[in-house]
């Protein structure tokens, strides 16, 4: 009964013959990616919701994209994306090895204090 409940209300309309199940799982990593790369660069979590839809909004667009070379050329087009915008202070889960509990907006030296003092 929960299996048949749970093919009831699975949504595959994004999914197209054509798009293969590894295409759409780059798709699908391509898209974590932006949004974490976006919310490096985000003051508060109302600015990263507005950049989200933006994302999305981009995403949406290109959804219905059945031309298997387009679509390698889209996710070819978003990584490049992520590589030029990667931020230079990424976040990190703050307990994890290199997270960002210390030291994220580090204080500037007295020396940079003294000068625009």
């Amino acid at each position: 009964d929960a299996r048949a409940k749970f093919e009831a209300n699975r949504d595959t309309s994004h999914f197209t013959p054509t798009m293969s199940v590894a295409r759409t799982a780059r798709v699908r990593l391509l898209y974590r990616r932006v949004i974490k790369t976006l919310f490096d660069y985000s003051s508060s979590r109302a600015v990263w919701g507005s950049f989200i839809q933006d994302a999305r909004a981009k995403f949406e667009a290109n959804r219905d994209v059945t031309d298997e070379a387009k679509i390698d050329k889209l996710i070819r087009e978003g990584e490049e994306w992520l590589v030029n915008h990667k931020h230079p202070d990424s976040y990190n889960i703050p307990t994890n090895p290199g997270g960002s509990k210390y030291q994220r907006n580090v204080p500037p030296s007295i020396d940079i204090v003294e000068k625009l003092s």
